[in-house]
């Protein structure tokens, strides 16, 4: 538990800042608890969590406006005050000469603006045969099936540890959680063929965080009507966005640019072991 008591819990106030204000997943503090069960904390302008002696800074700024004099100060403060044995920070872009050592990975994340949303005939297309062979639902259940296809796409893609423990948090998640929804799609004889996973809680975007699909009960077009309907959902919450998550790879990169998805954001992983305290002060000098 950490000295300061300014930082020992997120207040009411500072969730209600953060639902109106949350543009990344790793904003929304009842998922990545749900999925990682760690700790979540307010530094200035920035997320930050812990389990144990590892910290997840999230580098992504309440206000919008990322400088490196910003996210130095909260950095440094939330260093100081956990000391951690090891930290994951993301942020749209980390300079090479905090930790040059240290492993780092790009992506971008992709975001619908639902107000210019337009849907291509090919895509219209495609969903016109889904609905015909489809039905599409959403709940709150988590159920055997969902998880079922979980594990089938754990069997035929390999994930790093990180990523396979947050799928097998996801039935935590969903249930621990009111705005955490599941879009199912079922064939005629009600068997589950695809679902995702949405996150609705805050204020301007609609997170997309999940899809499963079956390999042996395969539909095309499964995946575009079951986001589909989350546009639709979003539009009758009034959502500006949706968040469409990052780009992976070529194949999912394609799915939401054929959607008019388009990167909006860098995303930069960078990963390193803590320095000592005369280290850190010199490295966190060069941001």
């Amino acid at each position: 538990m950490p000295d300061n008591p300014d930082h020992a819990m997120i207040s009411t106030s500072q969730m209600k800042t953060l639902l109106d204000r949350a543009y990344v997943p790793e904003q929304v503090v009842d998922y990545v608890t749900a999925v990682s069960g760690a700790e979540p904390f307010m530094f200035g302008d920035f997320l930050v969590y812990l389990k144990g002696n590892q910290l997840v800074f999230v580098g992504y700024p309440l206000s919008g406006a990322f400088n490196d004099q910003g996210i130095k100060k909260a950095l440094d403060e939330a260093l100081k005050q956990f000391s951690p044995g090891r930290v994951a920070l993301t942020a749209p872009c980390i300079p090479a000469s905090l930790y040059p050592k240290a492993s780092t990975s790009s992506d971008q994340y992709y975001r619908l603006e639902l107000a210019s949303l337009s849907i291509s005939q090919k895509v219209r297309n495609m969903l016109g045969r889904a609905e015909r062979l489809l039905k599409a639902e959403k709940r709150k259940t988590f159920s055997e099936e969902h998880e079922e296809l979980v594990r089938e796409f754990l069997k035929t893609h390999p994930v790093n540890r990180e990523t396979q423990f947050i799928f097998e948090r996801i039935p935590s998640y969903v249930t621990s959680t009111e705005t955490a929804w599941v879009f199912d799609a079922r064939n005629e004889r009600g068997e589950l063929v695809a679902f995702d996973v949405a996150e609705t809680g805050a204020k301007e975007y609609v997170f997309y965080m999940f899809n499963f699909t079956s390999r042996s009960r395969f539909v095309p077009g499964a995946s575009d009507l079951l986001l589909h309907e989350i546009i639709r959902y979003a539009q009758e919450e009034n959502k500006r966005y949706i968040n469409l998550g990052l780009g992976i790879n070529p194949g999912i990169a394609f799915f939401k640019q054929k959607w008019g998805g388009s990167p909006f954001l860098p995303y930069t992983l960078l990963e390193f072991t803590p320095a000592s305290d005369g280290e850190l002060e010199r490295l966190l000098q060069k941001l």
